[in-house]
């Protein structure tokens, strides 16, 4: 198999049985689909069981997969449905929502390796993590999904089921929210 066949060609593939295929999908889409269940569940157990099942959705359905369209938004809308499912589930079961670690894995893509390991930096660090864990749903994910996570604003509203002027009224409000919420722990 060449080194980089289209996601259609592998859907075609996988359509007509070719399990080869579908691990190359997997193989190259698992980091994004990992992350956008991660950001949306915040638990690095329930963000794999989200990844695999949207993998096994996406194999149960390969049917009902357009070809003329591109294979990546489909597949994130798949993680972004699974990772809600799951999230509806917990609250129906009323069990608290687990955390990684208080933000570990958000402290760790906001550090500068190269930079001093000053102690306003930790603190700055430390506060823009708190802003963001305290912000609802609603405006955190699509800022992780931007700028930790590296995803476009197309890929976010498709992963979140909702239209691209809304991300992007959800980001500019969430960076206003950030700002403010960093100004207030300045002072």
């Amino acid at each position: 198999m060449p080194s980089r066949v289209a996601d259609s060609e592998l859907m075609q593939r996988v359509k007509s049985g070719d399990v080869g295929a579908f691990e190359t999908i997997v193989q190259r889409h698992k980091g994004l689909v990992y992350g956008l269940c991660f950001s949306m569940l915040r638990c690095r157990e329930d963000a794999e069981e989200a990844a695999q099942d949207s993998f096994l959705k996406l194999f149960r359905n390969r049917d009902l997969y357009d070809e003329s369209r591109a294979l990546e938004p489909w597949l994130l809308r798949i993680a972004g449905n699974t990772s809600r499912d799951l999230l509806r589930r917990r609250r129906n079961a009323s069990l608290p929502m687990v955390r990684e670690r208080e933000g570990d894995l958000l402290m760790q893509l906001m550090e500068d390796p190269k930079s001093a390991q000053s102690s306003d930096q930790a603190a700055t660090r430390q506060a823009v993590r708190q802003a963001i864990e305290q912000m609802s749903d609603r405006f955190r994910l699509p800022l992780v999904l931007r700028y930790l996570n590296g995803l476009t604003n197309h890929q976010i509203a498709e992963a979140l089921g909702i239209s691209l002027s809304n991300v992007k009224v959800r980001l500019a409000r969430a960076k206003d929210v950030l700002q403010s919420r960093l100004l207030e722990a300045r002072e």
